[in-house]
């Protein structure tokens, strides 16, 4: 509660001083900012489109807006305002693996990897890229680079539990039954919800190759 006053008593001081300065473009990112912690996301959204109109350059507005838009399922407007981004900063990782995840989250399988890869390139221990490639490469039946993306972003991060179960579905659909058991047992012991659907396909495979 007390956060949550503390949050409106910002948005008060800060109203104010947009209210005196309409074109600072910092004040009216930082407004944005305080909306969206609000969950105030047609006024953030409204708010960080003021601030791109004052300065259509800035990268950090287009990413920032593009969090917003995925915030809340307008997934497509994210896909845009990161792809401003790019623009305005080609080598920028962050743009690129925020496109791919979206891109996976529509289920553009090609999209995604595409975008991740090059995400990748500019930053090879990005853990989220590795885990959603990780995705995106099972459905694209590429299971050996799969299980590689996957290995890799256990490696980097041990606790993980996405990037256990990642892998344990990439080694499931490659045929390595034992292994993606093992994996399991590492995302459960991570907390990680594994799917009961999957966990049962994979109970009776092993119970197959043992019967």
């Amino acid at each position: 509660m007390s956060e949550n006053m503390n949050s409106n008593e910002m948005l008060e001081a800060v109203q104010k001083e947009v209210k005196e300065n309409p074109n600072s473009v910092v004040a009216l990112h930082r407004l944005a900012l305080i909306y969206a912690r609000l969950e105030k996301f047609d006024e953030a959204i409204e708010t960080f489109l003021k601030a791109i109109a004052i300065d259509p350059y800035s990268f950090e507005l287009r990413v920032n807006l593009g969090s917003i838009y995925f915030q809340t399922g307008k997934i497509e407007q994210g896909i845009e305002s990161n792809k401003e981004a790019l623009r305005i900063r080609p080598t920028s990782a962050e743009a690129m693996a925020n496109i791919g995840a979206a891109y996976l989250h529509l289920g553009h399988w090609e999209d995604a990897a595409e975008y991740l890869f090059q995400a990748l390139e500019k930053k090879p221990d990005m853990v989220p890229a590795l885990t959603g490639l990780s995705t995106v490469l099972v459905e694209l039946n590429r299971l050996d680079e799969a299980i590689e993306a996957a290995k890799k972003a256990v490696s980097l991060s041990p606790r993980f539990g996405v990037a256990h179960n990642n892998l344990a579905v990439a080694l499931y659909y490659n045929g390595q039954y034992n292994e993606a058991a093992e994996a399991v047992k590492q995302a459960k012991k991570y907390n990680y919800p594994v799917h009961p659907d999957f966990d049962k396909q994979l109970a009776d495979k092993l119970s197959e190759t043992y019967a």
